[in-house]
């Protein structure tokens, strides 16, 4: 299964930018368009957490940088959508760089 990796540095501490992360995948229109049965799950407390859908499946995690945090997001596609790599990797970028501004 095809696999898109993304990293993103942020100025936000941890806790913060986990909040805005799981505002992003669980509200988010863009996300919504590519799979409405999407479920989110972040552990309270944790710098974690798994996104699933019948179309693709995530796992981010945040981790402490010497000037707020690094975030990367793994989204795992089936094989019918691996032409889609990009457009997902650029999604998740630009709404990252949204979110954690």
């Amino acid at each position: 299964m095809p696999k898109v990796s993304v990293e993103h540095k942020s100025t936000v501490p941890i806790q913060d930018a986990m909040g805005k992360i799981k505002t992003f995948f669980e509200t988010d229109h863009d996300i919504r368009r590519f799979d409405p049965k999407v479920k989110c799950d972040f552990p309270e407390g944790k710098s974690t957490g798994t996104v699933k859908g019948s179309q693709f499946s995530a796992e981010i995690k945040v981790h402490s940088a010497d000037s707020g945090c690094r975030i990367e997001v793994v989204v795992t596609l089936p094989l019918l959508l691996s032409p889609f790599k990009g457009k997902v990797e650029d999604l998740i970028r630009k709404k990252l760089n949204k979110y954690l501004a």
